[in-house]
């Protein structure tokens, strides 16, 4: 073979390996391509996230809008129940899904509530109301700031973390699993009724009742002792007082 065909065959031969290396490659470019997606939705006034999506709640206008890999944002379904704003994912898309890749962004006139599961992270402001509600599960974490409520109810389970910030007089709140739940920055609090099991550990203040249990190593700390309290530790729990 002459050396001018031995040059032509082994630059076709570079080409076809360049060019079959950079199919990858662009394949993976359009499956990570970044989507902007508004959603039309009814009025609400709480908000569940779910699938390890990350969420950021306002007080204003409402809107709700979806950022993320156009592939992922398109298997997400948001609704309005009763109020509350979820997201969800059909269980025959969910494979492969990556919520932690997804971020909502939400503002309503309202936020009376906040519920996240399935490792999703939400952070939040409120508004003013009655009673206040916040669920974590399935290692979620969750910050609301803003909390003025006359009652706050609070549930953590499966290892996710709540911490809450305002004003509250009644505060009841439920955590298992290794939770944490921290809201001494919510102050005026009168009464509290825990339950924490399972490794958990509570942090609120009240200053004239505490009843409850705290049981399996818990922990339900406190900043000073009120004027009654009726809890029940066992298995390794303990009452702890800041002062």
């Amino acid at each position: 073979m002459s050396p001018a065909r031995v040059s032509i065959v082994t630059a076709f031969l570079l080409f076809g390996a360049c060019a079959h290396a950079q199919d990858p490659q662009a394949g993976a470019s359009a499956s990570a391509q970044q989507r902007g997606d508004v959603r039309e939705v009814p009025d609400f006034d709480e908000v569940s996230v779910s699938h390890g999506i990350r969420a950021e709640v306002k007080v204003g206008p409402k809107s709700v809008r979806l950022e993320g890999p156009a592939e992922l944002v398109s298997r997400i379904e948001t609704d309005v129940h009763d109020g509350t704003l979820r997201t969800r994912v059909d269980k025959k898309l969910f494979s492969g899904f990556k919520g932690s890749s997804v971020r909502l962004y939400v503002s309503s006139p309202r936020v009376e509530g906040i519920h996240a599961s399935g490792g999703s992270h939400v952070d939040a402001d409120a508004t003013r109301t009655d009673e206040f509600d916040v669920e974590a599960s399935g290692g979620s974490i969750v910050n609301v700031r803003g909390v003025d409520a006359r009652q706050v109810e609070t549930e953590a389970s499966g290892g996710s973390k709540v911490t809450l910030a305002g004003r509250a007089t009644d505060f009841d709140v439920e955590a298992s699993g290794g939770s944490i739940v921290r809201a001494l920055d919510v102050k005026g609090v009168k009464t509290l009724d825990a339950e924490a099991s399972g490794g958990s550990r509570v942090e609120v203040d009240a200053s004239d009742r505490v009843s409850g249990e705290a049981s399996g190593g818990s922990v339900l700390q406190l900043v000073s002792r009120p004027s009654q309290s009726d809890v029940r530790a066992s298995g390794g729990s303990k009452v702890v007082y800041k002062d």
